[in-house]
């Protein structure tokens, strides 16, 4: 009995070895790309200073007559991505819109930003920052949206801490938050 069951075991190896497609991965695994991610708390600062060459923008509605700059250049320091180099940063703004609130009018700005760092790699995320006009109080994030060389798919979101503005019409601030890195 045992030799039939090995005579068994032994045919229907054979006849499962000889089976072209058997083991044949599917084609849509073979391009598949794992990406081992790591994510980290980040810290730092930034600022902003508008380019006094640009156009202003207004906010909508326009009858409020609240405008910024529509663009200008970034600088400041994170701790995991690095230092930004200033004259190479820049800031575009998308479009804003103004709410009339109790403690006065708010604007939110909404701002692309493409930053260079001293490694020479850059990261790019847009700014969702909220001012308001009357009391100067400004708060809100930034959403990193990519990057390349090592900051290649990079994603995270940082909240906008201390925020100020300067007297050269600039808005410096501090920044923490959480980003995931692909590791290459």
């Amino acid at each position: 009995m045992k030799r039939l069951i090995f005579l068994l075991i032994g045919i229907f190896i054979m006849a499962t070895a000889c089976q072209d497609d058997f083991v044949e991965p599917d084609d849509s695994l073979k391009s598949a790309k794992y990406e081992k991610t790591q994510t980290f708390q980040i810290k730092g600062w930034a600022t902003v200073n508008g380019d006094d060459e640009a156009p202003n923008i207004t906010c909508t509605p326009e009858y409020l007559g609240i405008e910024f700059c529509s663009r200008g250049w970034i600088s400041g320091h994170e701790n995991i991505l690095g230092t930004i180099v200033h004259d190479e940063s820049t800031y575009e703004k998308l479009w804003c819109v103004a709410e009339i609130t109790p403690e006065g009018p708010v604007a939110l700005n909404v701002v692309w930003a493409d930053m260079l760092r001293t490694n020479g790699n850059r990261t790019f995320g847009t700014c969702y920052m909220y001012i308001n006009v009357v009391t100067g109080d400004i708060w809100g994030y930034f959403n990193y949206e990519g990057g390349t060389g090592r900051f290649e798919g990079l994603t995270g979101t940082t909240q906008i801490l201390n925020a100020k503005m300067l007297p050269d019409g600039g808005i410096s601030w501090d920044e923490e938050g959480e980003i995931t890195l692909v590791l290459k």
